[in-house]
């Protein structure tokens, strides 16, 4: 989306009022951030839509404080879930004592079930799909959600973007990339042996499953 040009993009902007502000949920960070409120940061992302398109990629855990079918219906919706053997690992690596909350699978269960209840379909792009065949997906992708094709936003050219400095570390792979590559085959399901990640892949596996199973598919 940021390759395309065409929209204002927020990226995590409510890991803002999640992490750093004055009424955060995590106590992971002590600094405080100005304009972290989720008032104030709706109120940026409506100010920028008043000039151009936005894009708000964000997790469902970090806006579950106004994380409601209001909020949700000023939105054209979409989600994109990961194989939860994958994300989980890499979410242990950066935070081996990441909490329930921040696996974030019952915040989007949460999101799904606001979606359905508005009478909306469920548009979702599944990473490894999305990575095996991005032209079918992002095509489909793009249809459903009445946005016009790019073909050429598929590449991109390498290097930090602005609406990423709160979490560089997060992007650090991304940066270097130039495009979409194919993640290959999730890793094996963590097991009893490792019961923190156990635990979590358990209960993420019915909401991937269930919002997986609606995915865009690529090609063959």
């Amino acid at each position: 989306m940021s390759a395309r040009g065409d929209h204002t993009v927020f990226d995590e902007p409510f890991s803002r009022h999640y992490y750093y502000g004055p009424n955060r949920r995590s106590s992971r960070y002590v600094e405080e951030l100005p304009g972290s409120t989720p008032a104030e940061l709706l109120d940026e992302i409506e100010t920028a839509a008043r000039d151009r398109p936005v894009f708000v990629k964000d997790m469902a855990y970090q806006a579950v404080d106004v994380l409601d079918a209001d909020l949700l219906q000023r939105f054209r919706n979409s989600f994109l879930v990961r194989d939860p053997a994958a994300a989980l690992r890499s979410l242990a690596e950066h935070w081996p004592d990441f909490t329930d909350e921040e696996t974030g699978w019952d915040a989007l269960a949460h999101a799904a079930d606001l979606v359905t209840g508005l009478g909306r379909p469920l548009v979702v792009v599944e990473a490894g799909e999305l990575c095996r065949d991005a032209p079918t997906v992002v095509s489909a992708w793009c249809k459903a959600m009445d946005l016009p094709f790019m073909e050429e936003a598929l590449s991109w050219e390498p290097g930090m973007r602005g609406e990423w400095d709160l979490w560089k570390e997060w992007h650090s792979s991304t940066a270097r990339a130039t495009g979409f590559r194919d993640l290959g085959e999730p890793p094996p399901a963590p097991t009893p042996d490792d019961p923190r990640l156990y635990d979590a892949y358990q209960q993420a596996l019915p909401v991937y499953e269930r919002l997986a199973g609606q995915a865009i598919r690529g090609a063959g």
